[in-house]
């Protein structure tokens, strides 16, 4: 029983992060796509989620642009959180 509690409140973490990131990470790669200075092709590319995990926003000028990366970067890592969670209860159930 505890298994399954564990599963569903990743899978909840999961798609709570998903969702949060469909919001903010567009919006922030837009920003920047307006200032001239986009990462990646897209708000779902590697390069971009990269730059989100790994904070880069920090070192551009913008003052605008934390305040929409931060919340994009938390929410990608409770998706990868989540993921992972789901992730150890399949490799426990084998």
């Amino acid at each position: 029983m505890g298994g399954l509690l564990f599963l569903l409140s990743s899978l909840a973490l999961a798609i709570s992060g998903l969702s949060g990131y469909a919001i903010f990470g567009p919006l922030s790669y837009r920003h920047m796509q307006d200032r001239r200075t986009a990462v990646g092709d897209s708000a779902f590319d590697w390069v971009f989620l990269r730059w989100v995990l790994t904070a880069r926003y920090r070192y551009h000028a913008d003052p605008i642009l934390p305040k929409l990366a931060m919340p994009a970067r938390w929410l990608l890592a409770t998706c990868l959180l989540g993921t992972l969670g789901v992730l150890a209860w399949l490799v426990a159930q084998f």
